[in-house]
């Protein structure tokens, strides 16, 4: 028994490793523009294929429909489903990039997200109900699966497509047969294995108890105040196990709104920079290997942050975490251009440091949200703020073909960078000492059950 929880949450962190495709696009997107642009449509851009991005993240975000289904047929039946559907997208994409650009999109981004969405609700918000007093860290450890991904297949993906180390011709494309041929099998490999990947993490995962033991012994509730004013007693059955904001009642409350801005000025910013940091590489280093092996590099510091970020916040406040990491996501961003001027050493370092700074939307926001609004409907409200900011990232494909070729990188970091700094102002309002939850107490009196409303102080 000691050992099921390590085994629960190992299974979660290798859910989420089969799920981290997202990651994956930086390195493989120059492979996959080159091949529709030279056997498929001759007009085919890098800001076309952003598309295919933005739609992947944009469905990703749908992830709360997941918690919908799971709470129907049960979390393990909901991850089966969503690990055959997500394989078979990236395996049919096989078949579609010979086809289409709108096809890919339909394989790579619309089925395999369905997928994702049936499997990444609960794993992580089942961790920090494993271990209730270091939710920050449990949500590092397993969201640093899929910031993993790429560690483990982005030289693995070179390599395949492109062993001879060729560097892409001077419109930034690839056109030599023996890569392009082999862009389409690149797919059929990562459904096996990312899917297989997944099937063990589900072999791992166990579901975790209504309220575990430390949930009892480490909280206590103090009495509340009921609407004369008078201070009731409280029993063992004063309170139900559960408690936490309903999804309806976080609508109300500010702090999901400071919540969204941020998780918005993060996301949008991180997402540029995991699936452009090569294409924008490429324009003045010539070398595909070195350029992969930064997005592992990148990764590596991605996966380690997300571990420190999560246990720092356990230690310290989450206002000043996110205060650190948004105002440096916003410095790098607006200085990554004269990083070309730096040579390879400070091109790294600069990636490297923005990659550092992507625990605020896939750590902090998870772990305060669970922390304000309660453990019970965490995966629901957070996939409310992600949604609404997963689906925002579509403005960006259409803007790109405005920007990227009349303003250059230039422009497009300071527009992303921009971006991240709403972010930062965001954080700078979060309240230091947020709302508590408004919850229900159940008191038995005379074997009558009354109902009183109050506010639940949590003291450990």
């Amino acid at each position: 028994m000691k050992a099921r929880p390590f085994v629960a949450v190992s299974g979660c962190f290798l859910i989420y490793v089969g799920l981290g495709l997202i990651h994956l696009f930086g390195n493989i997107i120059p492979y996959l523009t080159s091949y529709l642009r030279e056997r498929v449509d001759r007009n085919t851009t890098y800001e076309q294929t952003a598309w295919l991005i933005y739609t992947t993240e944009s469905m990703g975000s749908f992830f709360f429909c997941g918690v919908w289904l799971a709470e129907r047929i049960g979390h393990r039946s909901s991850i089966l489903i969503g690990t055959v559907i997500y394989s078979f997208g990236m395996a049919a994409t096989y078949w579609t990039i010979k086809h289409s650009l709108e096809a890919t999109i339909a394989s790579l981004a619309v089925v395999a997200n369905i997928g994702f969405d049936c499997c990444y609700s609960f794993p992580l918000a089942a961790a920090m109900v494993w271990f209730p007093n270091n939710k920050g860290l449990m949500a590092g450890i397993v969201s640093s699966g899929m910031a993993s991904t790429p560690l483990l297949m982005n030289n693995l993906h070179t390599y395949f497509i492109n062993p001879d180390n060729l560097q892409p011709d001077a419109d930034g494309y690839f056109h030599d047969p023996g890569i392009l041929d082999r862009v389409p099998t690149l797919f059929l490999i990562m459904g096996a294995v990312q899917g297989g990947i997944l099937l063990v993490g589900l072999l791992l995962y166990q579901e975790p108890p209504s309220e575990t033991l430390e949930e009892r012994e480490d909280y206590s509730v103090i009495p509340v105040e009921n609407s004369s004013n008078h201070k009731v007693e409280e029993t063992e059955h004063s309170f139900p196990k559960e408690l936490g904001v309903t999804p309806k009642e976080a609508l109300k409350m500010y702090e999901f709104y400071i919540l969204l801005v941020m998780c918005i000025g993060s996301l949008h910013s991180s997402l540029f920079v995991n699936n452009f940091y090569k294409t924008y590489g490429q324009t003045f280093i010539d070398d595909d290997i070195f350029l992969a092996t930064t997005g592992s590099v990148s990764s590596i510091v991605h996966v380690v942050l997300r571990v420190v970020m999560g246990l720092i916040q356990d230690k310290i406040s989450f206002k000043l975490t996110s205060l650190i990491l948004m105002g440096l996501k916003t410095v790098l961003l607006f200085t990554l251009v004269p990083s070309s001027h730096g040579g390879k050493v400070m091109f790294i370092m600069w990636i490297c440091g923005l990659f550092a700074t992507f625990p605020v939307e896939f750590v902090c926001i998870p772990a305060v949200v669970a922390e304000v609004f309660g453990k019970k409907h965490t995966a629901m409200i957070y996939g409310f703020i992600y949604f609404i900011a997963g689906t925002s990232v579509v403005i960006w494909p259409p803007t790109f073909q405005v920007i990227i070729p009349f303003f250059g990188w230039f422009g497009t970091f300071c527009l992303i960078g921009s971006i991240s700094f709403i972010g930062f102002l965001a954080s700078m309002v979060y309240p230091e000492n947020f709302h508590r939850q408004p919850a229900k107490s159940t008191i038995c009196n005379d074997e009558r059950e009354q109902v009183l409303y109050g506010t639940v102080v949590w003291q450990k």
